[in-house]
């Protein structure tokens, strides 16, 4: 049963993903990758589907291989923007969601500068190949 329900939000998840491609100040990432997570966890076969989609995809490859300072610092920048907006419009002075909103911004920046920061590329191993040569044991 947890199965089916983990599969239920993560088609919710997917579409509200999807939606955020178009939608200004709707999150995309932070969607497919809660996707991708109740998908690893439910459906490996949804999972590699997810995985292999052109447009998924794309933001898991991208924030498994972490994003480079630039694309940071844009990031937190419109990210901060849509804060301050939340903060300043719609809540009033003093309000505690004015604190919420602006300490969830603090939040979300610390997290965007520890998880999303550039991984170092890591060779791959070495493969050494060994033939074997049943007729001549001498070798």
């Amino acid at each position: 049963m947890l199965k089916y329900i983990y599969i239920l939000a993560g088609f919710i998840s997917l579409a509200l993903g999807l939606i955020g491609i178009v939608t200004p100040g709707l999150p995309t990432t932070p969607f497919i990758l809660l996707t991708a997570f109740l998908f690893a966890k439910s459906s490996p076969k949804l999972h590699q589907k997810l995985r292999e989609n052109k447009v998924t995809g794309y933001y898991l490859n991208r924030i498994g291989q972490g994003l480079p300072l630039k694309a940071r610092l844009v990031s937190i920048g419109i990210m901060w923007c849509m804060v301050c907006f939340s903060a300043f419009v719609i809540f009033d002075a003093g309000s505690k969601g004015r604190y919420i909103v602006l300490a969830a911004g603090v939040v979300g920046t610390v997290a965007q500068l520890i998880f999303l920061r550039k991984r170092k590329a890591t060779p791959a191993p070495e493969v050494v190949v060994v033939e074997s040569n049943p007729e001549n044991k001498d070798l």
